[in-house]
């Protein structure tokens, strides 16, 4: 005895719908995604860090400025959050943020950078930027 296609299809509907559920609960809570703190993120970079950097991360004055699929920006998150931070010299200067901006925002454009454009590296939280900004501090005692 054969069951009618209209039946299959009736079985497969309660895993549509809990399939359905559970991408729309993964976009509300914001999985997959941008972090959160990006568009605040955006923002300090727009104010911040365009005029060097440019709108699309490639640079404006030469390649040390160039962001967008950096190894800096992508790698190790301490590393290019202490350069925003503290700032980087060599060819060129950039200067730290560290007396202008606060641990969330610091985190808020490290983590818009390393998401922007073509970057596709993991978030950096407020709680990281203070433990550079201590250990800076401590340095410097």
């Amino acid at each position: 005895m054969s069951t009618s296609p209209a039946v299959g299809l009736l079985a497969l509907k309660p895993f549509r719908i809990a399939v359905c559920l559970a991408i729309l609960a993964a976009a509300s809570l914001g999985c997959g995604g941008k972090d959160p703190s990006f568009e605040q993120g955006q923002e300090i970079y727009k104010a911040d860090c365009l005029a060097c950097h440019g709108p699309g991360g490639r640079g404006v004055l030469y390649s040390k400025t160039v962001l967008d699929g950096s190894a800096l920006v992508t790698g190790d998150p301490e590393e290019v959050t202490a350069a925003i931070l503290f700032g980087r010299s060599g060819t060129g200067l950039m200067p730290g943020w560290d007396r202008k901006l606060t641990d969330q925002e610091v985190a808020a454009v490290t983590t818009y950078i390393r998401q922007a454009w073509s970057n596709q590296a993991s978030p950096v939280t407020a709680a990281l930027v203070a433990k550079l900004r201590t250990r800076e501090e401590k340095k410097s005692q």
